[in-house]
């Protein structure tokens, strides 16, 4: 079954928009899939984040398995249908893009583009 993803939605600006976003900073990744699919809808590992060029968007090193921010992880909020993952940026990550992937366990994959500023 192949879920249905609409698209991320604020603070996030969907593929191909680069987003800026303050080094350090947590961002909350917010989407929906038309429902409550349970909380073990990511494939494993992800979701990931690789750097990027910021002017071509080309992968300049290897996907890395992102952090959570806190205590927090994937979660529901039945009342917005959405689902909510917390992603700690990293402060060394300055001056620099990175390309947030998201992959379900039914194969799809999501990307969004991030510039961190200092």
């Amino acid at each position: 079954m192949i879920y249905n993803f609409a698209s991320f939605f604020k603070p996030i600006d969907n593929w191909p928009t680069t987003n800026t976003v303050k080094a350090g900073q947590s961002v909350a990744v917010k989407f929906s899939l038309n429902g409550d699919r349970g909380l073990s809808i990511l494939a494993a590992d992800y979701p990931k984040s690789m750097q990027i060029a910021c002017d071509t968007l080309e992968p300049l090193g290897a996907a890395e398995k992102t952090i959570s921010s806190g205590m927090s992880s994937l979660s529901y909020d039945p009342l917005t249908n959405n689902y909510i993952y917390i992603w700690k940026t990293n402060k060394a990550w300055a001056g620099t893009c990175r390309q947030l992937i998201v992959k379900f366990n039914d194969g799809t994959t999501y990307l969004a583009n991030f510039k961190f500023t200092k």
